[in-house]
């Protein structure tokens, strides 16, 4: 039988205090349900569990985003980071489809930033945003704080007009907030 989380922070607490140096209890541990993948131009994109933050700030909206897998770590990877970001209005906490076929649609907003700067502020390689084609997200399972679906996207480089385009996209996420 393991002690409750607060027993371990009065504990942690106590031995802090008084100068001890006593083995840490380990706390409870999140479990990893969270996954994202999906092919971006060609190329695989997948992210982890502490890659993903998926929220639902308001009633009605749903946020979900996703950086390259190993971003959150330390040291951070050598690669170049992207990061997907992909907002919905009208999410009512059910199954749904969200299709959009004209860029700047009323119900979904995508951006993806390839190679994110390391420096503050630093610009990355190249911004993409939603352009006309084929965009769609789809929720196919909640289950409490757990959403599961798929999704892909054609997407415009805000500079160049370089076209971008993610398929096969799947997540499992969870609301982590308190």
């Amino acid at each position: 039988m393991s002690p409750s989380p607060r027993r371990v922070r009065a504990l942690t607490l106590a031995a802090a205090m008084t100068g001890l140096c006593l083995p840490l209890l380990p706390m409870a541990a999140q479990a990893e349900t969270q996954r994202l993948g999906a092919t971006v131009d060609g190329k695989a994109f997948e992210s982890d569990d502490d890659g993903i933050v998926f929220l639902i700030p308001t009633k009605g909206v749903l946020n979900l985003m996703a950086s390259t897998k190993g971003a959150s770590a330390y040291p951070p990877p050598k690669t170049p980071v992207d990061k997907l970001s992909i907002n919905c209005r009208n999410y009512d906490g059910k199954p749904v489809k969200f299709t959009f076929p004209a860029a700047g649609s009323r119900s979904c907003e995508v951006s993806f930033a390839k190679g994110v700067s390391k420096q503050p502020f630093g610009e990355p390689q190249a911004e993409y945003r939603l352009a006309d084609g084929k965009n769609q997200l789809e929720v196919t399972s909640v289950k409490g704080k757990v959403i599961e679906g798929s999704f892909s996207f054609d997407l415009v480089e805000v500079k160049t007009k370089a076209r971008l385009s993610i398929t096969g996209g799947s997540f499992k996420a969870e609301d982590r907030q308190q």
